[in-house]
């Protein structure tokens, strides 16, 4: 999600960590080419029941009010781009069997990491999710990456890349959905404040050194520009 635009459960104890896709701009093309059908049962349902009680109290049907949806609580970005909208319109106009069959497409595609940090409470990986398959790295993006230049520095392409990176508007602002977003990709809380805590938390997941920073310096910049250069 957590298959990365424009997730928080409505009970106080859910986890705040979210679905955030990455690179999604063209996977509505590989949803279109190789087609969705009727979900089909499968036994990795049991592992995906346990996201969604981590994700989002188990309700598939929930919409709070924003920007995420149903059970696995999807972006209705990834919900589009991973091929949703043939079923219902959001996530959670979808039935639980529709919901999980384009989770099974996400986790195909970014693997447990979208959901990180109930797919490791729910001991999610591609082979019990039921990973389809079907989508790659060619086919899930119509707008090739453009290769950033590593210099540290914030500027317009970086923000759009790092957007790209987590499933938003690739508007080149950095902006509060931009922020929550990226702080559930990389496992803080999202709170929409880029402090100290959301820096550490990304600098862990990109492999930066952790420097004591209290906003996005130059030296954590050119790390993720780097990572962002191997992952889009």
């Amino acid at each position: 999600m957590r298959p990365t635009t424009p997730l928080r459960p409505s009970r106080p104890g859910a986890t705040r960590r979210r679905l955030a896709g990455v690179a999604l701009a063209g996977a509505a093309t590989a949803a279109a080419s190789v087609g969705i059908g009727a979900p089909a049962a499968h036994a990795s349902g049991t592992v995906w029941d346990r996201v969604a009680a981590c994700e989002s109290g188990g309700n598939w049907s929930i919409n709070t009010g924003n920007g995420y949806y149903g059970g696995l609580q999807f972006s209705y970005t990834t919900w589009r781009a991973f091929g949703g909208t043939a079923y219902a319109s959001r996530a959670d106009l979808a039935t639980k069997s529709e919901q999980i069959a384009i989770a099974r497409r996400v986790l195909d595609r970014q693997g447990p990491d979208a959901w990180p940090v109930c797919s490791q409470r729910a001991g999610l990986t591609r082979a019990n999710g039921g990973a389809t398959g079907d989508t790659s790295r060619s086919e899930t993006r119509t707008s090739p990456y453009q290769q950033l230049v590593v210099d540290g520095i914030l500027g317009p392409k970086t923000k759009k890349a790092i957007q790209r990176w987590v499933g938003v508007t690739q508007d080149g602002i950095i902006g509060p959905i931009t922020k929550r977003a990226l702080q559930r990709k990389v496992g803080a809380y999202p709170d929409g404040i880029i402090g100290p805590k959301t820096v550490r938390a990304l600098q862990s997941k990109i492999g930066a050194r952790h420097n004591g920073s209290r906003y996005l310096d130059r030296a954590t910049v050119r790390v993720l520009q780097s990572y962002l250069n191997r992952h889009l």
